[in-house]
């Protein structure tokens, strides 16, 4: 069985301060694996970019992607992502939390939604939940705005990335109405009423146009992943899209599976998280999956991390490599 494993999040900032924090955190297997394996090319890019290249997309507009993973049947036009979302304040700071950190009910959704449209209707503007978690924005045409990826602001201070271009200030204008209007939503008095956070806002991002242009090129391997971006890819591609397994033990075929484990500790820059998340891949991936190269169940298993700019490929003959020394997460760059 070949295995390849891509591991988003990888890349902590302060990496001379996740290497103090990190020194009673024993990683035996996966230190290994990093280490005796064979470097290949690499370079440190985001998620989004590593995916584009290797779908053999120029361009990576998530909105119009997800879309036809969620809605393939929707209209035709200018689409953003415009996903739920708390906002915390922090001293000086607004802070942007996501889904993670609180749970909501489609029908909440789809109740915040129609005041939404309510409000926007006469604009052109129509909002519609995919999902509790998936919201998505229909513009009557393309802002011209650069958008921040939600990744990119959470855990963040909101005002560093709200949208950028010509228009920029009055879509500033906008998502502080948008604001006003979800905070005095009937759904919004409930949730606080039953103690949970409000739904504050929606953060725009990803756009494009609806259909896509180009169709993105599916790798052959069965492709199990639980990022509907990934799926999305590989569904519109022709290829073959699972659900990520729990462990290496329920992996049973070749393929490429990629875990979002680290996503949440690096995100929001929480280091006990992102360590904690590292011990869980050491214990249900790496260590399991060593084992399996020693008996040759398992004959390759290559390893991407994308925003460490790593990549390495490990067989049975790679263990031999003693002179190899074991290489920690945290210092593969």
């Amino acid at each position: 069985m070949q295995l390849h494993l891509v591991l988003p999040y990888s890349d902590w900032p302060e990496r001379d301060d996740i290497a103090a924090f990190a020194q009673s955190v024993a990683l035996p297997a996966t230190s290994l694996l990093f280490g005796r394996g064979q470097a290949q090319s690499a370079q440190a890019e985001s998620l989004e970019v590593w995916l584009a290249k290797r779908y053999g997309l120029a361009d990576l507009a998530v909105a119009p992607l997800t879309l036809a993973l969620d809605l393939p049947g929707e209209e035709p036009g200018y689409w953003l992502r415009a996903d739920p979302v708390h906002l915390r304040a922090d001293r000086d700071r607004l802070l942007l939390l996501d889904t993670k950190h609180f749970s909501l009910a489609q029908s909440e959704a789809d109740g915040l939604c129609a005041g939404l449209n309510k409000l926007y209707r006469d604009d052109g503007f129509r909002f519609i939940a995919a999902t509790p978690t998936r919201w998505y924005l229909r513009l009557p045409a393309d802002p011209g705005l650069s958008w921040s990826s939600i990744d990119e602001a959470l855990g963040r201070d909101v005002r560093e990335h709200l949208p950028k271009g010509e228009a920029a200030m009055k879509w500033h204008g906008l998502l502080n109405e948008i604001q006003m209007c979800m905070y005095n939503a009937p759904v919004n008095d409930a949730r606080v009423a039953a103690g949970q956070p409000a739904i504050q806002s929606i953060w725009p991002w990803g756009g494009g146009m609806f259909p896509p242009a180009d169709k993105p090129v599916a790798p052959a391997q069965v492709v199990r992943s639980d990022l509907p971006l990934v799926n999305a890819l590989v569904q519109l591609g022709g290829g073959v899209a699972k659900p990520a397994p729990a462990r290496f033990d329920d992996v049973f075929a070749d393929g490429v599976v990629v875990l979002d484990t680290l996503r949440e500790g690096n995100l929001y820059g929480d280091a006990h998280a992102w360590l904690s998340a590292w011990l869980a891949l050491e214990a249900e991936w790496f260590a399991p999956a060593l084992a399996a190269l020693k008996t040759g169940e398992l004959s390759e298993l290559a390893i991407s991390m994308p925003e460490a700019g790593f990549a390495v490929k490990v067989t049975k003959a790679s263990l031999w490599k003693f002179w190899r020394k074991p290489k920690q997460p945290w210092k593969v760059r």
